[in-house]
């Protein structure tokens, strides 16, 4: 509505208690600044003589949780020479031999591996069947291993598809004068894609001085700001979910027919989908101690005593520590506190550390699945990486017009980040997708 003060308005100090509006001109209680929510919703008076009342500091609603991006990020970069680098892994050393195919009891028996398993054992082999019959590989060709009972021993067992094979040692025979048992250490080799990224602002000159002159908040630095937090959500998804590849990079104004080219890295999840690590899914509450311990035991490949850390959204953290601390607790009549979180979790000779993620259960950040995820990894074998010659996280900003010969009317400020990440042995580490557990969130860290 119009400004009352804007033209001259005779005013009566005694309030009329019949007509207080008709002797109050405006009326005080009707009386807003520029751009007030009243008097948009109310249709009050406006006037620019007085001002909104708006908070100096704005509120940061971020989850205060979310900013603990840390553990992982935490790690000393490694770097690499390259943006495409490869690395290897020594293995066990032994692969256990599995039977395509039955075969009937004998003497003797030509029993055709699974693909590849004649490259895991030689002749002169012991090996031992799953009834813990023993014999001696006589032939190797190709995936055939003809195997031969011990003398004057008992037929070799009969085999079934999918029967395993333990390795159980070579032997050699006194004077004999050549050798058979030639090992090559095995490997596994892995590569990665070294991957670039990036947040922008643009402030013109004029935006910048008018919040220097007239700012009512701290928008500007808290804009600023975000910039860095957004940056590091970014290095945080890709780290957990990236997913290695090329993709192309549109040229703004045009249709994209000429892109750029842009590798992206391969994060944690896809490691271990790519790896075939332990996994469970479909686990609910009843089978969530008992689906936790046995992949626990599975992926046991560090030495006694070694930590893993257990990664979900806090609320499944403290279904896990209730499946085994809840039932058994017991409480004196002056209690005032019940406690039914556990800060470690120890299982046999292995211990389990819980870090509460919180932005797993963000949807703008990970699928709705992520809400339900429990990984368990071995932080050990996972390392960042950048590239020599880079920091992981450069700052800068352009020239504004006038400095350094800038003819550009704006600043333009730029955060990037470089990562990709090394991760030994993914079969040290499981995950587990729940159901039922907790329930899925979509809006409640987007208030309108």
């Amino acid at each position: 509505m119009a400004d009352q003060f804007n033209s001259a308005n005779s005013y009566v100090a005694t309030p009329s208690p019949v007509q207080p509006a008709a002797v109050h001109a405006p009326a005080p209680w009707n009386l807003q600044p520029i751009g007030s929510e009243y008097a948009s919703e109310f249709s009050t008076d406006e006037t620019i003589l007085i001002r909104r009342a708006i908070a100096r500091e704005i509120f940061d609603a971020v989850p205060k949780k979310y900013s603990a991006l840390r553990l992982l990020m935490d790690k000393p970069v490694q770097y690499e020479d390259n943006d495409v680098f490869t690395y290897l892994e020594k293995t066990f050393g032994r692969v256990a031999l599995k039977a395509a195919g039955g075969v009937a009891a004998g003497a003797t028996q030509a029993i055709t591996m699974t693909t590849g398993g004649g490259n895991n054992v030689t002749i002169n082999k012991v090996i031992v069947y799953p009834d813990n019959t023993k014999g001696i590989v006589k032939v190797v060709s190709g995936d055939v291993v003809t195997v031969q009972k011990y003398n004057g021993a008992s037929d070799l067992t009969a085999v079934s598809t999918d029967d395993y094979f333990s390795i159980q040692t070579g032997v050699i025979a006194d004077g004999q004068n050549f050798l058979t048992h030639y090992d090559r250490m095995s490997k596994i080799e892995r590569y990665n894609y070294i991957q670039l990224m990036h947040r922008d602002k643009r402030w013109s000159r004029k935006e910048m001085q008018k919040f220097a002159n007239l700012s009512n908040t701290n928008y500007y630095e808290l804009d600023k700001k975000e910039q860095m937090d957004l940056l590091l959500q970014d290095m945080f998804i890709s780290l957990w979910n990236g997913l290695r590849g090329e993709v192309n990079i549109t040229v703004p104004g045009t249709d994209g027919s000429s892109p750029y080219k842009a590798m992206t890295m391969q994060g944690i999840f896809p490691s271990m989908i790519a790896a075939g690590s332990a996994s469970a899914s479909g686990v609910t509450k009843a089978t969530l101690q008992e689906s936790f311990e046995t992949l626990c035991f599975e992926t046991d490949y560090k030495a006694e005593g070694g930590v893993r850390f257990v990664f979900a959204q806090n609320a499944l953290l403290y279904e896990l520590s209730k499946a085994w601390k809840e039932t058994g607790l017991r409480y004196k009549p002056d209690d005032k506190i019940g406690d039914l979180n556990l800060q470690i979790y120890k299982i046999g000779d292995m211990s389990f550390v819980p870090v509460a993620t919180e932005l797993f259960k963000e949807v703008s950040c990970f699928p709705v699945t992520w809400q339900h995820r429990i990984f368990v990894l071995d932080t050990s074998t996972i390392h960042p990486v950048c590239m020599q010659g880079y920091q992981s996280i450069e700052l800068g900003q352009t020239s504004p017009k006038g400095t350094n010969g800038s003819i550009q009317d704006y600043t333009e400020w730029w955060a990037q980040g470089m990562l990709s990440l090394k991760f030994n042995n993914p079969l040290s580490s499981f995950y587990m997708d729940t159901t039922g557990i907790v329930s899925n969130l979509y809006t409640a860290h987007n208030p309108q």
